[in-house]
């Protein structure tokens, strides 16, 4: 893995995890707060297509069991896989993953239909993630879900990067966020703006995209010559501005190559 010159470590930054739990109400009680974690008061996000790519690409992951249901975003990497963040299929309350056949892919979804649904299989965590400790692992927050059925016919599969993004490289996110979670809603106009390694040595990347919960493993998405990939996936964000941290995927290929 690719590492930066100077380390930035990521326990002196203030973020929130951007996992949303649907048995919870957004921010805890009540309404949804005027501001929003990782959402300043300029909020640039808007709808987009979901027949356009790259965002056919991306569904709603669903994480569901007795006492919990949790909420997420994935996206289409193979005709039967996607990626998404770690923590997503981590059961909180029982202090274990989800099981695989509990977790539900939704892609085209708008509320009212999708274009189509899969359970998964098989999961497949980041190497030296501990959900007990996220923010000292973060950089391997990360997981591949093997789904039971093929929804990726080729334009709705986006490959992830080989080579690192650059800095100030334009980027989107976009994801099912706590506020709109029936639609799939994105910052379009953003950028990576700095990179820096957590306390394991894993290398993550800085961008100013406005994302809330829900929009944990959501694909920030870059055009290499004409083509959309996954540059990274989102896992959380600042307090109270429109910036977050993406983990890179490189152990990802590899694992998904396997």
């Amino acid at each position: 893995m690719r590492r930066c010159a100077t380390a930035i470590v990521v326990t002196a930054l203030a973020f929130l995890t951007f996992g949303s739990r649907a048995d919870e109400k957004p921010g805890g009680r009540g309404d949804i707060p005027a501001a929003l974690p990782g959402v300043s008061a300029h909020d640039p996000r808007v709808r987009v297509d979901l027949d356009a790519m790259p965002w056919r690409a991306v569904g709603k992951l669903q994480a569901a069991s007795i006492n919990l249901r949790a909420l997420c975003t994935a996206t289409l990497v193979g005709p039967s896989m996607v990626v998404t963040a770690a923590h997503c299929v981590f059961n909180r309350r029982t202090q274990r993953n989800f099981l695989p056949g509990s977790l539900h892919f939704l892609i085209g979804y708008n509320g009212s239909r999708y274009a189509g649904h899969a359970v998964g299989v098989s999961v497949k965590i980041g190497a030296g993630y501990d959900p007990r400790r996220p923010k000292e692992t973060i950089g391997s927050d990360w997981a591949l879900v093997s789904l039971d059925k093929s929804l990726g016919s080729e334009d709705r599969v986006l490959p992830i990067v080989s080579d690192l993004p650059e800095d100030g490289a334009n980027v989107m996110l976009g994801g099912y966020q706590q506020d709109h979670p029936l639609l799939l809603m994105a910052d379009t106009r953003c950028r990576i703006d700095g990179r820096f390694i957590d306390p394991s040595g894993r290398l993550l990347l800085r961008h100013n995209c406005a994302g809330t919960q829900g929009v944990s493993g959501a694909p920030l998405l870059i055009d290499r010559g004409g083509r959309w990939q996954v540059a990274a996936i989102d896992v959380a964000g600042e307090t109270g501005s429109n910036h977050g941290v993406a983990v890179v995927l490189d152990e990802a290929i590899k694992s998904s190559e396997r």
